[in-house]
C-alpha cells in the first residue's frame, strides 16, 4: 500500500510518499504532485513530465521513497537512493542513502 505523510525526519518542511514496488500504484506520483503543485500555486505546464520524471524511478524490485519539498515559489521533488540488497522478502538499503532531486518546478 502506497503511503504519503508530512514524516517524523523533519515534520513540516517535507511530505514522503512511499510506494511498493506494484506498477499500479504509479498513479500515486500523479495526485501527490499535482496537489503540492496546486498548493505551490503552480501553473501545470510541465507537470506532465515532472509526474514521467518520478514515475521512472519508482522500482519493480523494491519500495522507493519520494520526498517533496515546497521551497520559496517551488516545487521539489526527490528520490531516496543508496545502495540496495535485494532480499527474499523485501528490499533492505545498504551503505551510504541519500536524496537524489529528480524534480524542480516553480511558478
Amino acid at each position: 500500500m502506497a503511503s504519503a505523510d508530512s514524516g517524523d525526519y523533519d515534520a513540516g518542511e517535507y511530505t514522503y510518499l512511499t510506494l511498493p514496488p506494484d506498477r499500479a500504484l504509479r498513479s500515486c506520483i500523479g495526485l501527490v504532485v499535482a496537489g503540492l503543485a496546486a498548493r505551490a500555486r503552480i501553473g501545470v505546464a510541465g507537470l506532465e513530465e515532472a509526474v514521467e520524471l518520478l514515475e521512472d524511478r519508482h522500482s519493480t524490485k523494491g519500495t522507493t521513497r519520494y520526498r517533496f519539498s515546497l521551497k520559496e515559489d517551488g516545487l521539489v521533488a526527490e528520490v531516496e537512493e543508496g545502495e540496495q540488497d535485494v532480499g527474499r522478502d523485501n528490499v533492505e538499503v545498504a551503505g551510504e542513502v541519500g536524496w537524489r532531486t529528480v524534480v524542480e518546478m516553480v511558478s
